[in-house]
């Protein structure tokens, strides 16, 4: 019989340790697959808010030499405390034309909206407050929380925190004064026609937002900050940002094209944290079962000597026995990863028909709790297992596979 025939007839004779090595494999690994679940889950939430929530798009044109969101300068970010940025460079209306031209006609984008930043106070008489404002073209109300209505010129929409600091309603009056480096303070009287739910996702969350003039206004210049590509197949991001680079370059724009979790800091801080969390579990997940396979071969290999020993006397050579321990590992691996499988798809599709709700503090404040699937980490959770266990097998297999016919009939 060869070994790994002889290997798969112990491991179903289900002995309890053997059964005990196979049920850890497989809980350790399916709580690993849910965990993963959930970080490729908050990871599509997250992308939704970035894209969407705070209009980012998937892809932004900023021109040549604009600052990278990642390594803003910031007292709390590290920075000096008396250190100021200097200002963004601007597209001027000539390029930002044709930039937003060169989008357009580029296959799969599905709308291109301008937009320019603002930042200074807003006042309701009886209150005031910063506000971190947002001026956009027309198109940009079609996505995103807050809704403006083309036929108030003057009219904005709230973040409902930005509306409880100001004390004002949908239908009140607001004076927003501009801040903008190396330009007089702007004032202009805005109407609020929406208030939205605009809890806060990032530091960089926009609280009002306006139409493109008044920001416009606001910063006494004509020109716009970025341009934000919004994709119909934003699983082809990377081909349509090369293509969109090569279109710049041959139209001689200078601009540079930045995707939405370059541009997204909370997103980048989430995923770093994540990732640092999986990586601690898959660790302990991984120690766990290379403990669990070396003490059960170790002690199937311990507790039938004899019988190894008898097949030796019959012909066996010393590198089958090795055989046959190391595939009796692969084998409990293996099981035990069938068995999670079968478990973390049993376990999503019951969370995902029971239509569970989770309550947070996003803008979605009430939102499925599903349960998705990552399958290439758990594609790489299977090949670290199969590797982990064959690992841990070694050592118990060759001390076995060492031992003299003598010796282990003697035992």
């Amino acid at each position: 019989m060869s070994p790994q025939r002889l290997a798969l007839r112990t491991v179903l004779l289900a002995r309890p340790r053997t059964v005990v090595a196979v049920l850890l494999v497989g809980a350790s690994l399916c709580v690993l697959d849910l965990f993963a679940g959930h970080i490729a889950s908050s990871h599509t939430r997250m992308e939704y808010q970035a894209v969407i929530g705070e209009r980012l798009g998937h892809l932004a044109l900023v021109p040549a030499g604009s600052p990278d969101p990642a390594k803003a300068v910031s007292p709390l970010a590290g920075g000096a405390p008396g250190e100021v940025k200097a200002p963004a460079p601007l597209f001027d209306p000539a390029d930002a034309q044709r930039a937003r031209r060169v989008a357009e006609s580029l296959g799969g984008v599905a709308l291109v909206v301008p937009q320019l930043s603002v930042r200074g106070i807003a006042s309701s008489g009886a209150r005031s407050a910063l506000f971190h404002g947002e001026g956009m073209g027309a198109a940009g109300t079609l996505v995103g929380p807050g809704k403006l209505k083309s036929t108030v010129r003057n009219g904005i929409a709230l973040s409902s925190t930005q509306a409880q600091a100001l004390g004002v309603r949908n239908g009140g009056s607001v004076t927003l004064h501009g801040a903008a480096p190396d330009a007089a303070v702007r004032s202009v009287q805005a109407e609020v026609v929406d208030v939205f739910n605009g809890s806060a996702f990032s530091a960089e969350g926009r609280t009002v937002l306006m139409p493109l003039e008044m920001a416009q206004s606001l910063r006494d210049s004509g020109r716009i900050e970025r341009l934000v590509v919004y994709l119909s197949e934003p699983r082809r991001l990377e081909n349509r940002r090369d293509a969109l680079v090569e279109a710049l370059r041959v139209e001689g724009v200078q601009a540079e094209v930045r995707h939405w979790q370059e541009q997204s800091l909370a997103y980048q801080q989430e995923r770093n944290a994540s990732d640092q969390a999986f990586d601690s579990l898959a660790g302990m997940v991984f120690a766990v079962i290379a403990a669990a396979v070396a003490a059960t071969i170790s002690m199937n290999a311990l507790e039938r000597r004899r019988e190894i020993g008898t097949l030796r006397a019959l012909g066996m050579r010393s590198h089958a026995v090795f055989l046959m321990l190391v595939a009796e590992a692969l084998w409990i691996a293996a099981i035990g990863i069938l068995l999670s499988l079968m478990a973390s798809g049993l376990i999503a599709w019951i969370a995902n028909r029971a239509g569970l709700s989770a309550t947070s503090q996003h803008p979605l404040n009430r939102a499925a709790l599903l349960v998705e699937l990552d399958f290439n980490r758990m594609l790489m959770a299977v090949v670290v297992v199969l590797a982990v266990s064959l690992l841990a097998a070694l050592v118990p297999a060759f001390k076995a596979a060492r031992n003299t016919i003598p010796d282990a009939l003697a035992a």
